[in-house]
């Protein structure tokens, strides 16, 4: 049996009635195909039906007259010769047998016929659509969006399933059948073809629309803005670099969907975050394409769009709160709120704890390497206790916070009662002494296996502790220990209490009444409203439940602290939410999040069928999920996106990068864009602007290629000697001497990172120079900017540099983004905004002596960048600390220059100015020290990191240690 027919189980039809239409039995077709219970049948199920060849037909009917006994005894008794006649006479009942076989098959295979052509009559229609829709791949009228093409290729897949692959030979010929080996070769590579037919359709309507796109804007668009145009699939992300012509794509695609008469001018919706960018782009698109084709076409802001939509569901629109717009507003209404709470002894209690034992992030000094690291944690959160003494570590303020909130009287450092000074060692100072007790407290950094913090010498720690431990039971002074592994413990106050009840210290809790009193004089209820008030705002936009919130605070670094702050923050949130219930007013979070939940549930039906978003970088949760119901309300809805990630400048503000960056898992089926060419920036500060910011390696790769050429660099690094203001001079000079020869007025743009860097002598700046056009804004305020020359001020490092060193409250990031990775990967980005914003030339302006360190590697490593003035030496490192830097002071006693740790008063170290000039910083280099001032040299001492110096001894001059008492060292002089 080596022909065979494969067919597939109709809807209705049953093993049986296959078994009828090819002429064979119930029981062949169960054993050719395995089949145990003919009932059992699937709808689609496929069954082989077996056809013997004439010849086998034959050898079955012959096998079975052989096998008769009677052949048998003839055959045996008769010899080959009566055997033959035998099976001559049997001939005609063979043949008949065969022609009866032979009968049946063609049956069958009549019934195959019969049935094939029943079937491609019956599918005919369908057959022949599905074959024109795979036919105009050839040539497509539209772009094929994956929800379009999805269509076609489940229609394919639907007809090709109703048919098997092997057909009767007869049929070959027939329009259906050829049809349906169109749709099979489609199948075989589907996507291929969607490939294929979207670069015909692109490549032929760039063609088409030709004039279109020559007159659209002011200057015909380039080749990458047209086909950003005509590319449309369901979710499309054009990728636009600075000054690339972003808002001319956009004007161009509404005018091409219009154009095409794909969507009707109701059935758009253009997007803007702030009100100036909504306004430019709805004066630009109704200039362009004209008021009537524009007619009903609808332009917005995030915030007016969620008050449209609940206006229409609700039936009118709500007032907006003045707190929405007037943060004073705000922070006034939250501290009443606060205050109001405080009645409530509940709340006090979970504020009291707060303020308390939670007042800032807590990181141990085991999780710092150096010394220099762990003094900027400390200074960067201030560690003072609520009684405002400056303390040197978060165990220590929590100790002095607990004692202070119960009413037991402490002095911190206060030197111990009997004299223990000597030349080596100054008076020893506890950490806490109690007067009324007459009790020490001493607080020891060590974990749970006797270790020290990383920076600090075990074994000198040690024997410090035996040292105090033994000046105590010397002098018969009661001294209680607490240890760093308590606290990790979560045990430090539990332990401290019960040491303090051994002693009979007795507590006496100080009513919350009088605290915060304190807490409001001391200024400290303040920035904890700042804090309250930017969580909410975040908390708003991200959209989360409480639950949610619950579950990220459990989940936090700090949890402890981040379940503390969200129990506080808890009970102001409901209260501020029903103070806007109550007048009836929302915020501009209320807007976005109502109308996202009027148009999930529903209860309000879009009109918008194709959406077109600018600033898509800037885009929050919050909106990424309006934006998505709006979407799902429609099969056909599309989404148009324009944006730059490596302008993404607003995690502050709520914005999340990662939305952007993920367009497709979230959406769905996306199609990238990229607009590289900039018509703003000359080439020179394009390349070194995308270099800069490529170094995060999770921005978006892009190849930025520029249409106006430079002669050279253009991109210039400032470096001052001591007066910046007096640089800022010097490059504005620069810049009206090279725009004079051309009798032109550049403008130029100062940029800053803050408010406060805006020069104070701008109007004199001003004044000076009124050949140019000169103005002042911040980089932020700045996007959306361009002048001939930018200038970029304060390149300095430190807390309020650039970038910035100030770090938001880790409870942010309950409710923000998650933070990126790559260090200063915000900050980078936002000095791409500011060197983006020039035409022709940049400066940066930087502190010689403490450049940022965006500077230091503009200079250092490799940018095609000009330098002006030079790297001065930077302040030389603590050898203590390794973070602090050495710097010059005056002794209020006698004048003198010594060196002293930029830490202080955490770190104490100092150095003596050189022994030659008496002003100068001696820094190491091998077996001297060389003065950075006068160049002279002073031998190092082998001892340590101090320097020899002459001695005039009782018995002569001799050599001894700068770092004397500490360093002992000595040498005869020879």
């Amino acid at each position: 049996m080596n022909e065979f027919i494969v067919t597939h189980v109709e809807p209705g039809e049953t093993l049986s009635g296959i078994a009828a239409r090819y002429g064979v039995s119930v029981e062949a077709l169960q054993r050719w195909n395995g089949i145990e219970n003919p009932d059992l049948v699937r709808v689609g199920q496929r069954i082989v039906v077996y056809e013997e060849e004439a010849a086998e037909s034959f050898a079955s009917e012959s096998a079975m007259f052989q096998a008769d006994p009677v052949f048998d005894v003839a055959l045996g008794s008769w010899g080959v010769w009566v055997g033959g006649l035998v099976l001559l006479a049997l001939l005609p009942l063979v043949l008949h047998r065969i022609r009866g076989r032979r009968r049946r098959k063609l049956a069958a295979q009549a019934a195959q016929l019969g049935w094939w052509r029943a079937q491609l009559a019956a599918q005919s229609e369908k057959l022949h659509s599905v074959d024109e829709r795979v036919d105009q791949l050839q040539d497509p009228p539209r772009y094929l969006a994956r929800s379009i093409f999805s269509v076609l290729e489940r229609d394919a897949q639907d007809i090709a399933a109703r048919f098997s692959s092997h057909w009767p030979k007869q049929l070959s010929d027939i329009a259906e059948i050829r049809a349906l080996e169109r749709i099979r070769g489609f199948l075989r590579a589907p996507n291929a073809h969607r490939i294929a037919a979207n670069n015909t359709f692109v490549t032929n309507e760039l063609a088409r629309s030709r004039e279109f796109f020559d007159r659209i804007e002011a200057h015909p668009l380039t080749d990458e803005q047209r086909k950003a145009v005509v590319v449309d699939e369901d979710h499309n992300l054009v990728v636009a670099a600075a000054g690339s012509g972003k808002t001319s794509v956009i004007v161009a695609k509404a005018g091409w969907l219009l154009r095409n008469r794909y969507r009707r001018p109701s059935e758009l919706l253009l997007l803007a975050f702030a009100k100036d960018a909504q306004r430019e782009m709805e004066e630009r698109v109704r200039r362009r394409l004209g008021a009537e084709v524009t007619a009903g076409l609808t332009v917005r802001t995030f915030h007016s769009l969620g008050m449209s939509i609940i206006g229409a569901a609700e039936g009118k629109r709500p007032s907006l709160a003045k707190v929405a717009e007037d943060y004073k507003a705000l922070y006034d209404l939250l501290k009443r709120i606060i205050a109001d709470l405080l009645v409530n002894p509940k709340f006090a209690a979970v504020m009291l704890k707060w303020f308390r034992d939670h007042f800032a992030p807590y990181e141990s000094e085991h999780e710092f390497q150096n010394q220099g690291e762990y003094w900027n944690y400390v200074r960067a959160n201030e560690l003072r206790s609520l009684k405002g003494e400056l303390v040197k570590s978060y165990e220590e303020c929590e100790i002095a916070n607990f004692l202070y909130l119960n009413g037991v009287t402490y002095e911190y450092e206060h030197p111990y009662e009997h004299d223990t000074a000597t030349l080596e060692k100054r008076q020893y100072l506890p950490d806490f002494y109690l007067p009324d007790a007459g009790i020490y407290i001493e607080h020891f950094a060590l974990n749970a296996s006797g270790d020290t913090p990383p920076f600090i010498d075990r074994e000198e720690y040690l024997r410090s502790m035996d040292w105090k431990r033994q000046l105590h039971d010397q002098h018969n002074t009661v001294l209680i220990e607490t240890f760093s592994h308590e606290k990790s413990a979560g045990k430090l106050i539990e332990n401290l209490t019960a040491k303090l009840a051994e002693h009979g210290v007795d507590l006496f809790p100080i009513p919350p009444d009088d605290v915060f009193a304190i807490l409001e004089e001391q200024g400290r209820i303040d920035p904890f409203t700042r804090l309250v008030a930017t969580f909410l705002n975040h908390y708003k936009g991200s959209q989360l439940s409480p639950r949610e919130l619950a579950v990220r605070a459990a989940a936090a670094p700090d949890r402890q602290r981040a379940q503390a702050f969200t129990a506080v923050f808890g009970a102001v949130f409901e209260r501020y939410q029903d103070s806007l219930a109550q007048v009836r007013q929302i915020d501009f979070h209320d807007m976005i999040n109502r109308a996202t939940e009027h148009v999930e549930t529903g209860r309000y039906s879009s009109a918008f069928d194709y959406i077109l978003v600018d600033e898509f970088q800037d885009i929050s949760p919050g909106r990424a999920r309006l934006l998505k119901a709006l979407l799902d309300q429609s099969a056909t809805a599309q989404l148009f996106a324009v944006g730059d990630d490596w302008q993404a400048i607003y995690r502050f503000a709520g914005s999340d990068i990662a939305i952007m960056r993920e367009m497709k898992e979230r959406f769905g089926a996306t199609e990238r864009i990229d607009l590289a060419t900039t018509f703003r920036c000359v080439d020179s500060i394009a390349e070194v602007a995308t270099e800069f910011v490529l170094r995060n390696p999770a921005q978006i790769h892009k190849s930025v290629s520029s249409v106006r050429h430079s002669d050279g660099p253009c991109v210039h690094v400032g470096l001052p000697g001591k007066q910046s203001t007096d640089l800022l001079r010097e490059t504005l000079g620069m810049i009206a001497a090279d725009a004079a020869p051309r009798g032109e007025a550049p403008t130029v743009l100062l940029l800053g990172r803050y408010r406060h860097t805006r020069p104070e002598n701008m109007d004199q700046l001003v004044g000076e120079h009124p050949e140019l056009s000169l103005s002042y804004k911040t980089v932020h305020s700045s996007k959306g900017l361009e002048a001939d020359c930018v200038v970029v001020l304060d390149m300095c490092s430190g807390k309020y540099g650039f970038p910035t060193e100030i770090a938001d409250d880790p409870l942010l990031n309950l409710v923000l983004a998650a933070p990126e990775s790559f260090p200063h990967s915000e900050e980078r980005r936002l000095l791409y905004v500011a060197i983006t914003r020039a035409k022709r030339a940049v400066y940066l302006l930087a502190d010689g002596a403490s450049p940022s360190t965006f500077v230091t590697e503009l200079v250092k490593e490799g940018y095609d960048a000009t330098v002006y003035g030079r790297l001065q030496k930077r302040d030389a490192a603590c050898p203590q600390c390794v973070s602090g830097r050495l710097v010059r002071r005056k002794s209020k006693q006698n004048g003198s220059v010594f060196y002293g740790c930029s830490h202080y008063p955490y770190c104490r170290h100092m150095q003596t100015a050189c022994p030659h000039c008496r002003i100068g910083l001696p820094v190491r280099a091998d077996d001297i020290f060389r003065c950075r001032t006068c160049d002279k040299t002073v031998e190092a001492c082998p001892a340590c990191d101090g320097w020899l110096r002459n001695i005039a001894g009782e018995y002569g001059p001799f050599l001894g240690c700068s770092n004397y008492p500490d360093c002992r060292y000595t040498r005869k002089l020879e």
